[in-house]
């Protein structure tokens, strides 16, 4: 049976973050002193400032690679394929300042892409995944417009090379359907992680990235990356379900009776706009056209990166004036440009029923 530690952090600095670091690797000694080579895979979605909350903190990331370097002796990696911000890996690492952290303590660095894509089980994936032992999976607490929480089994999807990752919005335009199709991918790794949750500074709202720091002082570990995500739900408040990849894991008959989750009293955090009303499946193709929260352009933030419109799944975006614009018609609401736009040039546009059904 798998052990879930958890416990609360004041700030990265707190001994209470390395007492959890090190009672978890304890706990793992045996695999860690077998792993000749071991991937670090923060969550590096962006190119942004760690205060943000959009990606795994730095420090976290250093307090990781102090501990294990005390349980093996193994090659560290670290890596990340940061979705349509791929092309700009440089400057992600820089901004978000998990670069100097792997530097300074030794740490290579690899691009996901540099190795060779792997087809298995129809989906696609990076070999690197398949050339180290270990996967030390070190997601970011935050909400998502699209699947409820992004957490331990959705912060694997980074080891998804490139625009890949396009593609499963483009086939998988359910947020259920994407959610599954999520899980069922961690599946084919799922037996080489272990996680470690960053939740000191989380992120709510309009996340995965769109959203606003809050203060949650916890982090969580467990090698049952499914566990962990259902364990930290329900220290968040929400019930298990809420997170639509452990929604898949439970249906396919996943069996949490074995968590004992310690009380968490943390903030309640704000949900997504897009989460905020809740239609039945029956009642859905009734008001499917009139409830909606629509990415829209801002132009004067706008600075023309062009990120929106590689990541959109469905080509709804095009030039207009040299902005881009998005076609609503086409948008299929998975709010990808939404998730990748560096300068907050994409809001949400409510339209009239949502915002009568739904307060901000």
């Amino acid at each position: 049976m798998p052990e879930l530690f958890a416990a609360r952090c004041e700030n990265y600095h707190d001994g209470s973050l390395k007492e959890l670091i090190d009672n978890y690797f304890c706990s793992e000694k045996d695999r860690l002193a077998s792993a000749s080579k071991i991937l670090l895979k923060p969550n590096l979605l962006s190119a942004t400032p760690p205060e943000r909350a959009v990606t795994t903190h730095p420090d976290f990331v250093r307090a990781v690679i102090s501990s294990i370097r005390e349980f093996t002796s193994a090659e560290i990696l670290l890596g990340d394929s940061p979705g349509a911000n791929f092309g700009k890996y440089e400057k992600v690492l820089e901004v978000t300042g998990v670069g100097r952290a792997a530097e300074e303590n030794g740490v290579k660095i690899v691009r996901v892409e540099a190795f060779e894509p792997v087809q298995k089980d129809g989906f696609l994936y990076s070999s690197l995944a398949d050339e180290v032992d270990l996967i030390i999976n070190l997601p970011k607490i935050k909400t998502h417009s699209l699947t409820g929480l992004t957490l331990a089994v959705k912060n694997m999807f980074g080891l998804v090379p490139g625009n890949t990752k396009v593609g499963f919005h483009r086939s998988y335009p359910s947020d259920k359907v994407l959610g599954a199709k999520i899980f069922q991918y961690f599946s084919i790794l799922g037996h080489k992680t272990m996680n470690i949750m960053d939740g000191i500074i989380a992120h709510e709202g309009d996340g995965p990235s769109r959203g606003t720091p809050v203060e949650l002082g916890i982090t969580a570990a467990c090698s049952d990356a499914v566990g962990l995500d259902i364990a930290v739900t329900r220290m968040l408040g929400f019930r298990d379900g809420f997170c639509l990849t452990s929604l898949e894991a439970l249906n396919q008959g996943y069996d949490p009776s074995w968590l004992d989750v310690p009380k968490a009293n943390v903030p309640v955090l704000k949900v997504p706009m897009s989460k905020r009303l809740f239609v039945p499946d029956f009642l859905k193709k009734f008001v499917a056209e009139q409830v909606y929260v629509k990415p829209v352009i801002l132009n004067e933030p706008c600075i023309k990166c062009m990120l929106c419109k590689k990541s959109c799944p469905v080509d709804a975006i095009t030039i207009v004036d040299s902005y881009p614009f998005i076609n609503k018609n086409k948008c299929i609401e998975c709010y990808c440009c939404h998730e990748v736009c560096e300068s907050d040039a994409v809001g949400l546009n409510r339209s009239w029923l949502h915002k009568r059904m739904v307060k901000s």
